[in-house]
């Protein structure tokens, strides 16, 4: 399949194609272009002398949504019979973004090649689409990507509306912001176009983001094609570097009772093999020392959380090493013969020294972080090494920066987070495991250790969308800040409305309050991590 479009020999300007143009279409069964020419010139020799170059544009992958109408409106995780992928990239797409419908209550229309009938719709403010997966031939560097769009209300015009990112699908989770121009049909939906060149090489595959602004706004008609036309915007490629993972900590004191683990898990929608988190354990405290995770996207292509909570034993621990706060017969999970729950109730702490009903059981790495119900993406959250005992005295400032990281912080390039636990040996308190609230399992209950304060750390680009690596950065590209959260040990009733700005350190603070027992984001400039801004993360 091949597409030529005239472009103007002398200032190597696109042309747009007038409405009186003419355009063969040859239409497949499924809606795809199966060979199109567009002369800007109609009815004159395009060999004469003084007309345009001509560039050639061969399809990649195209994708007008409607293999089957969606007449009914579903989420991206509960259907594909709308996908209808073609083309010699397209056998290895796929779809993703929480919050993302398929509907055809809304179909595009208004601007050449809108095929109508489904659309994608974002149903909530500042969520992605992600689409992965699109293979390239060798040589095709040079590429067009479109897509038709509409906004909630008005005519499209893109901008800070609608972002559109491109990344390698190398394992580099970095994205890269594309411009593109846009021609506004006849109705409020309009074609959006961005030509670029990859320098460097040439990916084996290719993913786009679009994000969008506002709710409702509405998408269709995906095509790559490859061309002859001349590049506005070049991205560079080149293989993925053998760089430290940015969030991990770095130990300045060996401790004998510390043991280590990285559990790898797969994306639920692009399969990517991907690190899910690591994590710092205290097989004597039987507690989290720290976990340290990316967020990115791909992380949360699933939807929702596993159900019935599926506690089990971090596999990579031997039970006298952890902290037993999943049932015996965690095996039998989900339970369905006893009504969705374990016959075993003994999977909790009870209390030594601490007068209240007990402690919740806290995720450092949040569950929702890792979406995809049932999924091994998310099951791993559920394990002890990313467990701590939790009593906030400031609840509501913790469930802040839970919601300030998925909604606010998370960005094209990757965020990286450090969560930790701190225990003052001078205050101990203690509780038992395998318990159930109360009464520990005879032979089985151990003394664990709670932690007196949490602590959180996040590192990213500033802009978020640099597509660098974090030691490719300068300083001044890169922010970062810290959160000491003090656990409520004495019993006193718990603070609400707490200002957050009061909890909030450097990282070299943080590293000084838990006795430099760690370097936290070692690949880090030094300035970067010796003070912060509480500006720049919007607070």
């Amino acid at each position: 399949m091949t597409w030529k479009l005239k472009l103007a020999a002398a200032a190597c300007l696109l042309y747009l194609v007038p409405a009186c143009d003419t355009i063969e279409n040859t239409t497949g069964d499924n809606g795809s272009q199966s060979g199109e020419t567009v002369d800007d010139n109609p009815g004159t020799d395009p060999d004469g002398p003084g007309q345009p170059e001509e560039a050639e544009k061969t399809l990649i992958y195209y994708d007008n949504l409607d293999r089957e109408k969606a007449n009914v409106a579903y989420y991206l995780d509960q259907g594909s019979g709308f996908v209808n992928a073609t083309g010699p990239g397209a056998a290895g797409t796929a779809y993703s973004g929480p919050g993302i419908s398929v509907r055809s209550s809304y179909s595009s229309r208004g601007y050449d090649g809108a095929s109508g009938v489904n659309a994608l719709n974002f149903g909530f403010d500042n969520r992605k689409v992600l689409i992965s997966g699109i293979t390239l031939a060798p040589g095709q560097n040079v590429l067009e990507f479109s897509f038709g769009a509409t906004p909630p209300s008005g005519k499209f015009s893109g901008g800070e509306s609608l972002k559109l990112y491109v990344d390698f699908d190398n394992g580099s989770d970095m994205a890269h912001e594309l411009e593109y121009t846009v021609v506004q049909g006849t109705s409020t939906w309009g074609l959006a176009t961005a030509v670029f060149e990859i320098t460097g090489g040439t990916p084996s595959n290719l993913s786009f983001t679009l994000l969008a602004r506002d709710k409702s706004t509405k998408v269709d008609d995906f095509r790559l094609m490859a061309t002859t036309a001349r590049a506005e915007q070049n991205i560079a490629y080149k293989e993925k570097a053998d760089y430290k993972w940015a969030e991990m900590p770095e130990a300045r004191v060996q401790n004998p009772a510390y043991k280590y683990v990285t559990h790898y898990t797969t994306t639920v929608v692009s399969k990517k093999t991907v690190r899910n988190y690591s994590a710092c354990y205290d097989t004597e405290r039987h507690n989290p020392v720290w976990v340290a995770y990316p967020c990115h996207a791909c992380y949360t292509e699933g939807w929702g959380r596993t159900s019935p909570d599926p506690w089990r034993p971090d596999p990579m621990f031997d039970e006298n090493e952890q902290s037993i706060i999943y049932p015996s017969d965690y095996e039998n999970w989900p339970w369905d013969d006893n009504g969705g729950k374990p016959s075993d109730t003994h999977y909790y702490w009870s209390n030594l020294s601490w007068d209240s009903n007990g402690f919740t059981k806290g995720h450092l790495l949040r569950s929702d972080d890792r979406r995809g119900a049932g999924k091994e993406i998310n099951i791993q959250t559920f394990y002890p090494t990313n467990i701590a005992p939790e009593e906030f005295l400031y609840p509501d400032i913790h469930a802040q920066l839970e919601s300030l990281l998925s909604e606010n912080w998370v960005c094209s390039d990757t965020v990286y987070v450090v969560s930790g636990c701190w225990y003052d040996s001078s205050a101990e308190v203690k509780v038992r495991d395998a318990s159930n609230w109360s009464d520990p399992t005879e032979g089985l209950s151990k003394e664990c250790v709670v932690p007196n304060y949490q602590f959180k750390l996040y590192l990213r680009t500033r802009s978020g969308s640099t597509g660098k690596a974090i030691q490719e950065c300068r300083a001044d590209e890169l922010m970062a800040i810290g959160f000491w959260l003090p656990q409520n040990l004495d019993g006193a009733p718990t603070v609400e409305g707490g200002d957050i700005a009061g909890f909030a350190r450097s990282v070299d603070q943080i590293e000084e309050l838990t006795e430099e027992e760690f370097e936290f984001f070692p690949e880090a400039p030094a300035e970067v991590k010796a003070s912060y801004n509480l500006s720049d993360w919007g607070l």
